[in-house]
């Protein structure tokens, strides 16, 4: 008997319609989304200023650190070839970073509005762009390294990108991973140990770097510096009667204008750079990403610290942000931040992208959420066409440097106003590691008499030198710790300052910190950094069980501190204030903004009143909800029977929302 295969089971009917229900949801949520994102993009005054400052923002980034990767065409005879240079340049990483751009500023122009009806007053979208430490860290001490290891040449360069660009995905992975505890973090690390390292960044990479260039042209860039302190601090704009050119754009035209004047800009740059205008479109990297993927190994010492540091620098900016005003969600920017990264290596661009300091700045000349979308696109244009090419052919380096500190100064005006003056001196100390870090590496990068290209970082004989060396491994981890530690000593909270110290041994005895790698094979000798050929002789006092020693050392002296102010009346007592907690309720003061005067206001109470008024037009079903506005849902007969008392509790509860 032949058996019959049997009939299929059809959907029941109510499973298809709830799948059915399920996907018109999910549509639903879409499309709403997709309205609101465009009944939400404006673009302001304030808005095409921020856009301008967060495009040259980027575009400094950016460009310095093609300017460094293109380096390697100028190093004689293992130069890198004209056709390999821009195939790499112009063709993956350019694009790849405009894609990446475009991905994250719409992600968090949306961010932005959304966040604006929930709270229903006006949020700043959050800048994105190039983590600009991680940009430079990844060119000189991976691109470059691996080019100089292999012997120089094409196939070097390409295999030092192809590393760089698996570093990049997996300080991304650290990103997203750390993202998830963000909020714990925030609880956890003192405002200023978030703060302080940032404004560090601004002082060093920000200031120092930029206006060093600037002033090396001073026709260019003392005019291009002035510019901007007339813009922004002055609020010397220059236009005619309502029209006025945003300060950035201001500041560009005077620094163009000088740098062709004065031959600092080449016609012949301008026409070989027309020429690598064309279509690129983006590149599909992973399978490249993936063929040297052993060799990260060699890199773990660099690429665990920038990891952590990516995910503090986006915290630190969610805290300069938070502190202008707007909370944003900490663990969706955190692990956006690390996604963006992840996406910006599978497309060529060996570049992590973050969140941007400068919030504030961008807050501060009224840009809404806007200038974010545009910023993207128009980066996704001019990468995908080539357009950079020819833009880095036009502005000059000494005109773009002094609108990039600008944000540089705005971070740490914002750290400042934010911590209490007794914390200003480990203020000062958390910004050294970057300084340090910067020393060193615009040392590596500058090119010597003799025409060789890197500056040998061991051939200084002198313990200060050694000094820098210590405190540049892992800059922005060891201003977190020691910014931690000392505000910890400052407001004599022993405990708090004895685990922050332990917590330093332990990234110490780790080589994530200090050391120039991650591991053990330093931890009791002296790395060859820190020992000079001349002699043969090291530098023997800063070795890895050293530093974790003296970390120890230095929770043991908390520890007992702890136990005689317990005893010792001559102490005084911690300090325990505001500044401390600032961050224990993230959203506390998410419905509070300032209005155009200055004044404080809350937009529940402006909602609340604008539907009263409605009430008082048409007092019928209005009137009840407005009062469910203040009331809940309570008893709408009590104010009928006492609108006199009811009126006050009214005004009593209004006044509670505002406080």
């Amino acid at each position: 008997m032949t058996s019959k295969n049997p009939p299929p089971l059809e959907e029941p009917q109510e499973a298809r319609e709830r799948r059915r229900s399920s996907i018109g949801s999910a549509l639903s949520i879409v499309q709403d989304e997709v309205v609101s994102l465009k009944d939400g993009f404006t673009m302001s005054g304030g808005d095409w200023g921020s856009f301008t400052q967060l495009f040259f923002d980027n575009l400094g980034t950016l460009l310095g650190a093609l300017y460094a990767i293109q380096g390697l065409s100028y190093m004689g005879d293992i130069s890198v070839s004209e056709d390999v240079m821009n195939d790499i340049v112009w063709g993956k990483i350019a694009p790849g970073v405009g894609l990446t751009l475009v991905i994250g500023n719409l992600y968090y122009t949306w961010q932005a509005i959304r966040l604006t009806n929930k709270y229903k007053r006006q949020y700043t979208a959050q800048p994105y762009g190039i983590n600009t430490p991680g940009a430079f860290a990844f060119v000189f001490n991976i691109i470059y390294n691996v080019f100089f290891t292999e012997g120089g040449g094409d196939e070097a360069f390409v295999k030092g990108y192809k590393v760089s660009l698996a570093a990049n995905f997996i300080t991304g992975l650290i990103s997203i991973v750390l993202g998830i505890f963000g909020m714990q973090i925030l609880k956890f690390v003192p405002p200023a140990g978030l703060l302080v390292p940032i404004a560090g960044i601004g002082i060093a990479f920000l200031g120092l770097e930029n206006i060093a260039n600037s002033v090396s042209v001073p026709l260019v860039g003392y005019n291009a510096m002035l510019w901007v302190y007339l813009g922004w601090y002055a609020g010397v704009r220059i236009g005619y009667k309502n029209f006025r050119l945003p300060e950035a754009l201001q500041v560009i035209i005077v620094g163009v204008v000088m740098g062709w004047i004065t031959g600092l800009n080449k016609s012949e740059d301008v026409a070989k750079a027309s020429k690598l205008v064309k279509w690129y479109g983006p590149t599909w990297t992973a399978t490249e990403m993936f063929e040297d993927f052993s060799d990260l190994k060699n890199y773990l010492g660099i690429i665990i610290p920038l990891g952590i540091s990516a995910a503090a620098s986006t915290l630190m900016c969610l805290v300069s942000a938070k502190e202008a005003g707007d909370p944003f969600p900490v663990r969706e920017t955190m692990i956006s931040d690390g996604v963006g990264t992840c996406i910006s290596s599978f497309f060529g661009s060996p570049f992590g992208t973050v969140i941007y300091i400068g919030h504030p700045a961008y807050k501060r000349s009224g840009a809404k959420a806007g200038y974010s979308l545009v910023n993207g696109v128009t980066y996704l244009i001019f990468s995908w066409f080539g357009i950079l090419a020819l833009i880095q052919s036009i502005v000059n380096q000494p005109t773009i440097g002094p609108i990039v500190f600008f944000v540089g100064l705005q971070v740490n005006e914002e750290a400042l106003n934010f911590m209490p003056s007794r914390q200003y001196a480990a203020y000062i100390i958390g910004l050294f590691p970057s300084v340090y870090d910067w020393l060193v590496n615009v040392s590596a990068r500058s090119p010597l008499i003799d025409d060789t290209f890197s500056y040998d970082i061991s051939s200084v004989q002198s313990p200060t030198w050694m000094g820098v060396l210590n405190w540049k491994n892992g800059s922005l981890l060891v201003s977190l710790l020691w910014t931690s530690i000392l505000v910890n000593v400052i407001d004599r909270q022993w405990v708090s300052a004895a685990i922050w110290s332990v917590i330093a041994s332990l990234f110490a005895v780790f080589g994530i910190i200090h050391s120039f790698s991650a591991g053990f094979s330093n931890f009791n000798s002296p790395s060859w950094q820190y020992c000079w050929d001349a002699d043969g002789t090291c530098w023997e006092y800063s070795e890895q069980w050293m530093e974790f020693t003296a970390y120890l050392m230095v929770a043991a002296t908390f520890v007992i501190l702890h136990f005689v102010s317990k005893h010792d009346e001559q102490m005084k007592d911690p300090i325990d204030d505001e500044s401390r907690h600032a961050f224990d309720d993230w959203f506390k003061d998410a419905y509070k903004y300032k209005d155009s005067e200055g004044n404080t206001r809350d937009s529940r109470i402006d909602q609340s009143g604008e539907e009263m008024k409605e009430a008082m037009a048409n007092p019928g079903n209005e009137g009840a909800d407005a009062m469910k506005l203040v009331y809940g849902e309570g008893h709408p007969e009590e104010v009928q029977d006492n609108p006199g008392n009811e009126a006050a509790k009214s005004l009593s509860k209004a006044v509670e929302m505002a406080a």
